[in-house]
């Protein structure tokens, strides 16, 4: 009994830290699009997929995560996986305000 409680433990400690974060901040909701980049310092590339109602959410949140404050979204893209419809979302992640 004592081992399988201790098995179920470190499976929710596993599963709880591959989970992530999915709460935006509320600094996080201020996170736009940016079009001209030339005084901003590129950060990285960043992929995602998500429901079509989330993708600015989840585009934010990615962005709030690696430290920017705007993205600019490359490419995006609509597949029906097992029914539901996803979208792939390519963007580049950037630092604009000081």
């Amino acid at each position: 009994m004592k081992k399988i409680f201790i098995v179920l433990f470190f499976a929710f400690v596993v599963l709880g830290c591959a989970r992530g974060n999915r709460y935006l901040p509320p600094e996080g909701e201020k996170i736009s699009s940016v079009s001209d980049t030339s005084k901003c310092t590129f950060i990285k590339n960043e992929y995602c997929e998500t429901r079509p109602s989330t993708m600015i959410h989840y585009v934010q949140l990615n962005t709030y995560n690696a430290g920017g404050d705007s993205y600019k979204i490359i490419a995006t893209s609509n597949q029906i996986i097992s029914g539901m419809n996803v979208m792939m979302i390519n963007f580049e992640i950037y630092k604009c305000k000081p």
